[in-house]
């Protein structure tokens, strides 16, 4: 499945002229793609529920999605949206989730607010940790029931950087050892994208290990087949604009 937005842009978008959010479908490996299937409406609009109703506008954010493995929502697809505020042209998070395989879809009360382009991930225990894009302090939030509903939010000091997109992953050796990884610049700046570690399920991040120490931005991490080494491929900064990177780095245990 490919959630992904278009037509008009997030900040400009209306009910008349809105930025869609859409889905499609690929059954062989993603060399050929169904016709898109529009869920705006579900979404935001007059014609969404509750407090969305109250959204002009709305994305998925840029990266991955995630399929639940384990508990009782074991299966279930999950994307993270930025829906814009009406009056304040604000964005907060929701994640929109599917438990039949992306034929139909729902949408979770608030995540975070005043948020922006968020990831999420499955803990051990089944819970969901979102990681959300803000300027200083990284925006956290933990949802008990498959992404549904959320706690209170939360920041992490430790990973105080530049507004920007970045990405989270499990690595597992396969053995009972595991820890998430998080790429992000590591500056106030739109540089040095980093990747760092935490050993306790997100609550706290350390070891960050520099990927490319001048100008830089967005960031997507992947496990590779070996099951050994990720690979992240990320935005250099140049005079010309970005150019598009990937890299594999192998994980070091003792």
């Amino acid at each position: 499945l490919c959630a992904f937005c278009g037509h008009n842009g997030f900040w400009q978008s209306n009910e008349e002229d809105p930025e869609l959010i859409m889905v499609c479908r690929s059954t062989d490996g993603g060399h050929s793609w169904s016709e898109p299937h529009d869920i705006t409406r579900l979404v935001w609009g007059s014609e969404a529920l509750g407090e969305r109703r109250n959204y002009k506008g709305g994305f998925i954010a840029s990266g991955n999605g995630l399929r639940l493995q384990h508990g009782a929502h074991k299966g279930r697809i999950i994307f993270v949206a930025a829906l814009c505020r009406k009056a304040e042209n604000v964005p907060d998070n929701f994640t929109i989730y599917s438990d039949d395989n992306g034929e139909s879809w729902q949408v979770s009360e608030l995540a975070y607010s005043g948020g922006d382009e968020a990831k999420a991930i499955e803990l051990t225990d089944g819970s969901v940790l979102m990681s959300v894009r803000q300027q200083g302090a990284r925006g956290w939030n933990i949802s008990h029931d498959g992404g549904a509903t959320w706690g209170r939010q939360g920041t992490w000091p430790e990973m105080t950087t530049n507004a920007c997109n970045g990405d989270m992953l499990r690595w597992d050796d396969g053995n009972g050892q595991t820890m998430l990884l998080h790429s992000i610049p590591n500056s106030m700046q739109r540089e040095n994208v980093s990747i760092f570690a935490s050993y306790d399920e997100g609550k706290s991040w350390q070891d960050p290990v520099t990927v490319w120490a001048g100008p830089s931005v967005y960031s997507s991490l992947t496990m590779m087949p070996n099951g050994k080494s990720i690979g992240i491929y990320y935005e250099k900064t140049t005079e010309r604009g970005c150019e598009l990177w990937f890299e594999c780095w192998e994980i070091m245990t003792d």
